[in-house]
């Protein structure tokens, strides 16, 4: 039925979409043909939302099933994953779709909107200049979205590429668990000092989609604090299940139209939030502009669905890790993981950066100072902080792309419990663990300093300056 009804979607999709392309090329704009797009565009909208919903449902019922116990498996409905690239496939015409509309709701409004002011006994110049902008701005946004869906922007993380050559037990232990999974080995690995590890494909559209690009590795060394070598190993292995299960293909499909959206729709004539710019009959063609609520819809939807997949991917990443490490190594290197980047997040990034800041003090060695911060957290406010993380994760949101973390603690206490095979630091990893940290420091600081000068340089005058004179 589901199937059905995304086929149903897809074929309207196409012969309406060739439709809109008519009307261009034969410049017929009229609001009988509009009316009829917009009610097209609702039933499609209405089904892919109404399926996304119904799989996402169902997949949250496989997991509480499991652990309830009542089933064996914590997710092995194949036919639910077919259903959901079917609807990922049919987000990307739907996409095409809906843009053209946009650019022909933006030429009737504007024609429309001439044709109203016409009859006035003095045309306002204001309004003709916010119609204008309304089309060309619209046309312009359009254009630059298809840029960003075959070219997206390259990720810029700020890290230091390790070659081959270098950190070789690293990049031994990538070779040990690629091989075990069965899937091909990382091209890059960048050690950065943001919070989180994860793994990415690198090129445009075209080639990661099938299979291509360049695989990247990003570790955060603010994340591996306190980690032994078995616990970054399943940590390892979930980011290498994504490989095994073509979830970068999927994720580089995502974040390609992830990306034309938000920068279609930050370039689109639209309701300004600055103060500055509120008021006048330019700015009030703009809010009005069709075109951009009617993307803005799109995008919530579009959010919604990618994250409900990409969800399920997180799931068959964590179960490849646990079959291969056991449920304690992957669930304790998961709680580790998120409490690390938390307490960066928000006590070291929140509180002691701000206060080096004003001492004129900067962090030499990454994990050194992680070690000073936890020692000055007494065992009871670590568990208490790990207790309000859980509690906060006790079901997710729909726009949420990983699942609770309480829920996938919980999963991992069902699976089997290999024994420790290696609980040395997670330092032991790697040839220079203390310069990698300095070097790391060293990137974080300079970025921080840069980040402190542009506020000093954006500061109004008689406005305090962040840095001490």
């Amino acid at each position: 039925m589901k199937t059905t009804a995304l086929l149903f979607s897809l074929f309207l999709t196409v012969i309406f979409g060739f439709l809109i392309l008519s009307n261009f090329t034969s410049i017929s704009f009229n609001y009988q043909d509009l009316l009829l797009y917009v009610v097209v565009a609702l039933i499609i909208y209405l089904v892919v939302r109404a399926v996304g919903g119904a799989l996402d449902k169902k997949f949250n019922n496989s997991v509480q099933n499991f652990l309830e116990g009542k089933k064996k498996e914590l997710f092995d409905d194949k036919g639910l994953l077919r259903t959901f690239g079917l609807l990922l496939i049919t987000l990307l015409p739907f996409l095409f779709y809906l843009l053209a509309l946009a650019l022909f709701a933006a030429i009737d409004f504007a024609v429309y909107g001439l044709w109203l002011v016409s009859n006035l006994p003095r045309i306002p110049i204001a309004i003709l200049v916010g119609l204008a902008v309304v089309v060309i701005g619209t046309g312009m946004a359009i254009l630059i979205g298809f840029y960003y869906l075959f070219f997206p922007p390259k990720r810029k993380t700020l890290g230091i590429t390790v070659v081959k050559n270098e950190q070789k037990k690293l990049w031994n232990l990538t070779k040990e668990i690629a091989t075990e999974i069965k899937a091909k080995q990382i091209n890059k690995i960048i050690i950065t000092p943001d919070p989180g590890v994860g793994v990415y494909l690198e090129g445009n559209l075209f080639s990661t989609i099938f299979g291509g690009g360049k695989r990247v590795l990003e570790i955060g060394l603010s994340s591996l604090h306190d980690l032994t070598v078995d616990e970054f190993k399943a940590i390892l292995a979930h980011e290498y299940g994504h490989f095994s299960n073509r979830d970068t293909s999927w994720s580089s499909y995502t974040y390609s139209m992830g990306n034309s959206l938000t920068s279609t729709l930050r370039s689109m004539p639209g309701p300004s939030q600055d103060e500055k710019e509120r008021g006048g009959w330019v700015r009030l063609m703009m809010t009005l502009n069709p075109a951009y609520w009617l993307l803005l819809l799109y995008v919530m939807l579009y959010f919604k669905i990618t994250n409900g997949f990409s969800r399920i991917r997180e799931v068959m990443a964590d179960i490849t890790a646990m079959r291969m490490y056991g449920g304690k190594a992957f669930g304790s290197g998961l709680l580790k993981v998120a409490t690390n980047d938390t307490i960066f997040s928000e006590i070291i990034q929140s509180k002691y950066v701000p206060e080096l800041l004003k001492e004129e003090k900067t962090i030499s060695n990454f994990s050194k100072f992680m070690e000073i911060v936890f020692k000055g957290l007494e065992k009871k406010d670590i568990e208490e902080f790990q207790n309000n993380i859980l509690s906060r994760s006790q079901t997710h949101n729909v726009y949420d792309s990983h699942p609770a973390l309480k829920i996938r603690i919980d999963y991992s206490k069902k699976f089997e419990n290999n024994p420790e095979k290696d609980n040395r630091p997670i330092g032991d990893l790697f040839d220079n663990w203390i310069e990698i940290n300095e070097k790391t420091a060293e990137l974080y600081n300079l970025r921080l300093v840069y980040l402190m000068r542009l506020l000093n340089t954006q500061a109004k005058p008689g406005e305090k300056s962040v840095e001490k004179k």
